[in-house]
């Protein structure tokens, strides 16, 4: 039989609860490589000051057109009905330009327009990856039910509604917008002093490696990561081959001199690629100070790099 003390430990325990979840504007994806970028979604002030400076320069390209258009009507002079044409085809200017430079701005410059990139903003999917052309369309035709029934009101309660405060056309295209930063990273000197730097005759494509993919690498190998080096491997082993394909990598036969020591280091091939890639295309500690000393401000400029908050 219970007693009283027991009784009321019974009532008071449930009252409890589960632990409280604090409000993040922080979003964490994991990408297929295992590595945790962590992006910072954009609020609804810094959007719309990007949507107001948008809106200044869709009224300049507008003026912009119909200027064009006064100056060609005036060189070949053209008769017509100077107020009723000029203002249809102002009109009809305003359209476009409302309907397509959203669209075609994020779809064709990375997911920014003018607005979004003086705001530090960018659009991208929520698995982390750049925004297609498409997505970048559809998601700017749907601004027209955001705004209803007025002033934006319904996209303003849909994005406090969601997590990654997402107005309609985000939700309906899997897009959203985060706060992009540039931070200084310096690179782990001796992990790469034994290493060589990859050569551009052994690349038949591309010999670059976009940012995102340099800041992968660098994670993988984060001495801060306690990993064995085989699981290293076999997750390099993707990204390895991905971006050997992508840059068209052809890697040199053994040396008929010293066989052995290519066969030694086959087993971890791809680890040892990626080195070669983060050595090639990024800066070391050394690095930084001598291009630094060259010319202050071109390193400064070649050590940035846009982040997601990890951006």
């Amino acid at each position: 039989m219970a007693t009283p003390q027991s009784h009321q430990l019974q009532v008071l325990t449930p009252m409890s609860g589960s632990p409280r979840q604090l409000i993040d504007t922080k979003v964490t994806v994991e990408t297929p490589e295992g590595v945790d970028f962590q992006f910072r979604i954009a609020g609804p002030g810094l959007r719309a000051s990007a949507w107001l400076t948008d809106q200044l320069v869709k009224v300049l390209i507008v003026a912009g057109v119909l200027l064009l258009f006064v100056l060609l009507a005036y060189a070949f002079e053209l008769e017509f009905s100077f107020p009723e044409i000029t203002s249809g085809f102002a009109m009809f200017s305003w359209f476009v330009v409302d309907w397509f430079y959203g669209g075609l701005a994020e779809g064709l410059f990375d997911g920014q327009t003018f607005g979004k990139r003086k705001l530090q903003l960018r659009v991208v999917r929520t698995n982390g990856t750049p925004v297609d052309l498409l997505s970048a369309i559809g998601r700017n035709f749907l601004r027209t039910a955001d705004f209803l029934p007025i002033a934006f009101s319904g996209g303003l309660l849909v994005m406090i509604c969601t997590r990654r405060m997402q107005r309609l056309g985000d939700l309906f295209f899997d897009t959203m917008v985060i706060e992009e930063r540039r931070l200084t990273v310096s690179r782990p000197a001796q992990l790469l002093s034994k290493v060589e730097r990859l050569q551009r005759s052994e690349c038949r494509h591309r010999f670059q490696v976009p940012d995102r993919t340099l800041s992968v690498i660098e994670r993988l190998f984060d001495p801060a990561r306690a990993i064995s080096d085989a699981r290293r491997e076999e997750i390099a082993a993707p990204l390895g081959n991905a971006l050997e394909q992508y840059m068209g990598f052809e890697e040199a036969g053994p040396d008929p001199d010293n066989p052995y020591q290519y066969f030694q280091k086959r087993g971890l091939r791809h680890t040892r690629f990626l080195l070669r890639t983060m050595k090639t295309f990024s800066l070391t500690d050394e690095d930084q100070q001598d291009t630094t000393a060259a010319s202050p401000q071109e390193g400064r400029k070649h050590q940035s790099r846009p982040v997601g908050d990890s951006e």
